[in-house]
């Protein structure tokens, strides 16, 4: 649940604070600094709401002089309350730190790749973890060059090699993409763990998109040009457990089955899961005044989010099926 908007002090932020969010995370920045900035702005926002009043200090001084032994004990107090300093800003210093706030990512994304990010705030991190249990696919447009070939795969490395691309075709190169993605469908349920003749592998197919059981190589589910303008080209695919070397060396290999070579350029994620680039927040907006109206929206579009159990439990019962218990 997000805090509302009309939580005034800094008590109520904090015990509402709790959700997941959707942003757009730039290049050249890693996730610790993705960190660092998000957990600085909302920490600097809460502490300038409005200061809890400090507690009571109850004090109770005796109304005689007790410095005398040999006179009884004083039988009269005085009970007054008195602003507790320990609660004081100047004493206790900032209210909520930046390593306060527990925040986590569903997909990490490359040091390079630019796109959606999902993050965790606080008790947040529980539906974030039940959204990775689901195996959400991601949506990438990775924009690439032919005619080059880097020692790292991108086209600011050192060249190793530069070739001709006047030979390669829209038809060619859509033939190439359908031959990889054809050969990624093979490998499901082979990810999955099933024979694609059993039964267990139509129970899988019958409850949705396969989804490999643990986090294993890269599978590709789509691949499509969506731009062509030799030497730039941009494809767009549908990917689980993948990862920036990975994609960057797919292109790589793109270019050598293709009689050419090729680098990247550029890698965006445009989707993961229901979050799409229209959902995330702009760095500009990564404050407490816009957050938690979105981590509202962001629990909607995750509550609308279809039932995985089914699918989880045929994964559970193969798995035991594969592992029978020891005897001892």
């Amino acid at each position: 649940m997000a805090v509302s908007t009309s939580v005034k002090t800094i008590r109520e932020a904090w015990f509402q604070l709790n959700g997941v969010m959707c942003l757009y995370k730039p290049t050249q920045i890693s996730w610790k600094q993705m960190r660092n900035t998000l957990a600085f702005n909302i920490s600097r926002d809460i502490n300038e709401l409005e200061q809890d009043a400090p507690r009571k200090y109850v004090k109770i001084e005796s109304l005689t002089d007790g410095t005398n032994v040999d006179l009884p004990a004083p039988a009269s107090y005085s009970v007054t309350t008195i602003p507790n300093l320990a609660d004081h800003e100047l004493v206790r210093g900032p209210a909520i730190l930046a390593d306060d706030l527990r925040l986590q990512p569903g997909n990490l994304l490359g040091f390079r790749t630019a796109g959606v990010v999902v993050v965790g705030l606080n008790k947040g991190n529980r539906s974030l973890h039940n959204l990775n249990l689901s195996r959400p696919t991601s949506a990438y447009h990775i924009k690439s060059q032919f005619g080059l070939a880097t020692d790292s795969h991108w086209d600011d490395g050192k060249v190793w090699e530069k070739s001709t691309f006047i030979h390669i075709s829209r038809d060619k190169l859509d033939r190439m993409l359908a031959s990889i993605q054809a050969s990624n469908q093979k490998k499901m349920f082979e990810y999955c763990g099933v024979d694609p003749q059993s039964q267990t592998a139509y129970e899988l197919a019958s409850k949705g998109l396969l989804r490999p059981a643990v986090n294993g190589p890269p599978l590709i589910y789509g691949i499509k040009c969506v731009h062509f303008n030799p030497p730039d080209f941009t494809l767009e695919i549908h990917c689980v457990n993948e990862n920036e070397q990975y994609m960057a060396a797919l292109i790589h290999d793109l270019g050598l089955s293709l009689k050419t070579t090729a680098v990247c350029q550029q890698i965006r994620c445009i989707r993961y899961g229901c979050f799409t680039v229209d959902d995330a927040l702009l760095r500009k907006h990564w404050s407490l005044e816009y957050l938690p109206d979105h981590m509202s929206h962001c629990h909607t579009k995750l509550r609308s989010l279809p039932d995985i159990g089914p699918q989880l439990a045929t994964y559970d019962r193969l798995q035991s099926s594969q592992n029978p218990p020891t005897k001892s």
